[in-house]
């Protein structure tokens, strides 16, 4: 396996609060300064009508739950010595209690070239986008600016937790591969599992209904990292050639 040694200035996309610790917060923990860009941090008006998920998480409304998300994901990245930067889209479970259209995937993606133009990235991790609506468009929005910014380093990283359902992530990896994107599994030299999983600790409102007990699950297996590059495109004649 491919080994990176200097992933030189880091940027980490997370669809919420919590998805870059657990899905790459080992590295991130390695990496001291890097920037964690959450896309989905927008806070919804508290006279929206309670979701099902906030309700279950224990709170009576969806405003109230997300500033508290915000300080849970303070203390987290503080922890991990990573700095934030959150975008005001709004969680799909507000989208559609608002019964507003998605947003697409080409404003995600201009949203996020401003900020990863201002934090210099060199190397950008982003989730391979597995299940849910909102890791699929941060993901989709990230193969955007891949195509136009191959000058940069992406490395797409296994959304925790989503990757333990059964055919998910193969299905998503073929996905890539139908667009003409390589995957190349690589490692990271500078990672450390103890400083995530106390950065993991600090999400404490969501953890018990995601089944997330400390030094357990899905959370505290290894990371896996995805590094992307243009498929080499095959002629007809080179292929009969073969056969």
């Amino acid at each position: 396996m491919q080994s990176i040694d200097d992933p030189g200035v880091l940027a980490a996309v997370s669809p919420h609060l919590d998805d870059a610790v657990a899905g790459c917060g080992a590295l991130l923990a390695g990496t001291p300064g890097s920037t964690v860009i959450t896309v989905f941090a927008g806070v919804p008006d508290a006279a929206l009508p309670l979701t099902e998920w906030d309700r279950r998480c224990g709170f009576g409304d969806g405003a109230s739950a997300m500033k508290w998300r915000l300080g849970e994901d303070d203390k987290a990245l503080h922890l991990l010595k990573a700095q934030p930067v959150r975008l005001p889209f709004l969680d799909d479970q507000y989208v559609r209690a608002m019964e507003r259209a998605t947003p697409k995937a080409d404003k995600i993606a201009h949203a996020l070239e401003g900020v990863l133009e201002k934090a210099g990235a060199r190397t950008v991790l982003f989730p391979v986008g597995i299940f849910h609506r909102d890791h699929i468009l941060v993901s989709d929005a990230a193969l955007m600016l891949f195509a136009s910014k191959p000058e940069r380093r992406w490395v797409a990283y296994e959304d925790a937790l989503y990757r333990t359902k059964p055919g998910l992530l193969h299905a998503r990896l073929v996905q890539f591969y139908t667009r003409g994107i390589s995957l190349t599994p690589v490692s990271f030299r500078n990672t450390n599992t103890h400083r995530k999983a106390t950065a993991m600790a600090a999400y404490g409102s969501q953890m018990p209904e995601l089944g997330i007990t400390r030094n357990e699950g899905d959370t505290t297996a290894p990371e896996r990292y995805w590094l992307l590059s243009e498929s080499i495109k095959q002629s007809p004649e080179a292929g009969a050639e073969a056969r």
